[in-house]
């Protein structure tokens, strides 16, 4: 068996700001190295501590012990899925109000999107009031879109790690 590397490179999300981390710029050494060459296995950052299938594993073990106990206290099989909510319940949470944002823009933006089209079907050249309403209704059609285009990749990016953890933690 090939020798596993404990801290090859390290990664850059550990350091990240929150710019970077919004933005994935932290990932940009790696796609300048896949631009240059194809990537190998050395050119991966280690993993997060946080990560890590030892510390993952013991924090899913540690609710799994507290199940069991309670389980056995209360004269009842104990659950695998209450000691994973019990451990992921955080994450998850922050995941739904994720969702929450993401699909609450894109009830809004159909609604900008009608003032607009509104705007056009009772067009009058003379009312300058709803000239810059207009605009007010397209610059929020376009943060909209902005805040949608960033949050659906965060929000994706951020429920794979969360399937990444549990799968680790269940595999320890």
């Amino acid at each position: 068996m090939l020798p596993v590397h404990t801290e090859v490179k390290p990664n850059p999300l550990q350091d990240a700001n929150l710019c970077s981390r919004v933005f994935f710029w932290w990932l940009n050494p790696l796609f300048k190295t896949g631009h240059k060459r194809r990537l190998e296995e050395d050119d991966m950052f280690s993993v997060l501590p946080e990560d890590r299938s030892k510390h993952l594993g013991e924090e899913l073990q540690g609710y799994w012990d507290k199940e069991v106990l309670r389980a056995r206290k209360d004269a009842r099989k104990p659950s695998l899925t209450k000691a994973i909510i019990k451990c992921y319940w955080k994450s998850y949470v922050i995941l739904g109000i994720f969702t929450l944002i993401e699909e609450g823009t894109r009830v809004v933006q159909p609604i900008f999107l009608g003032k607009i089209i509104d705007y056009f079907e009772k067009y009058d050249p003379d009312d300058s009031v709803a000239l810059h309403t207009a605009y007010g209704y397209a610059a929020v059609l376009s943060v909209c879109t902005l805040i949608l285009a960033i949050l659906h990749h965060l929000y994706f990016y951020h429920v794979q790690c969360a399937g990444m953890r549990l799968r680790v933690a269940m595999c320890q």
